[in-house]
C-alpha cells in the first residue's frame, strides 16, 4: 500500500520534493543533515517523523556525528535560517498542494496525500531535531511506552 501512495505522491507532488531538494543544494552545508528530509520528501509513505526528544526516551547515550549533537545554539540558527529562506517556502508549497488535493478529492485517491502533506508542513518549516523512522519502529516504541505506562499504573 505504501508503494502505490508513494507513486501517487510523486505524481500528484513532484514538485514539493523537488523544492526540498533545491533548498538542500543551496544550503549544502546543512546538506548531509537535510537529506534524510529530502528522501523522505519524495518517498513518505511507510515512514513517520518524530522529534530527537522522543527518541531520546529510548535510546542511552552513545556518540554520533549527528546534527542532534549539536548546541541548542546551532540549532536553532540553522532553524531561523532555514525559516527565513526556505522553510516558509515549503510549509506554503505542502498547503498549496494539500489544497489541490483537496479539490481532486471527487477521484478518492489523493485523500492520503492530504493529509501527508499537512502533516509535512511544521516539518518543512522547523526541520531541524526531528528524524524518520520506520512504520514498524513507531509502532514498536509505542507499545514500549504503552508498557511502560501500564507497569507504572499496576504498582
Amino acid at each position: 500500500m505504501s508503494f502505490l501512495a508513494n507513486i501517487i505522491w510523486i505524481l500528484t507532488s513532484w514538485y514539493v520534493p523537488l523544492l526540498y531538494l533545491l533548498g538542500g543544494i543551496i544550503f549544502f552545508p546543512l546538506l548531509p543533515f537535510l537529506w534524510p528530509m529530502i528522501k523522505y520528501s519524495f518517498l513518505p509513505f511507510g515512514r513517520e517523523i518524530v522529534t530527537t526528544k522522543y527518541l531520546k526516551s529510548f535510546k542511552e547515550k552513545r556518540e554520533n556525528d549527528d546534527f542532534e549533537l549539536a548546541s541548542p545554539m546551532v540549532k536553532t540558527l540553522g532553524n531561523v535560517a532555514w525559516i527565513i529562506t526556505f522553510g516558509w517556502i515549503l510549509a506554503l508549497a505542502h498547503i498549496i498542494a494539500g489544497l489541490l488535493n483537496f479539490f481532486l478529492i471527487w477521484m478518492i485517491i489523493p485523500i492520503p496525500n492530504i493529509m501527508a502533506h499537512f502533516k509535512l508542513v511544521p516539518v518543512a518549516f522547523v526541520p531541524f531535531g526531528r528524524k524518520i523512522i520506520s512504520k514498524e519502529l513507531s509502532k514498536k516504541l509505542k507499545d514500549d511506552r504503552a508498557e511502560k505506562e501500564y507497569e507504572s499504573l499496576k504498582h
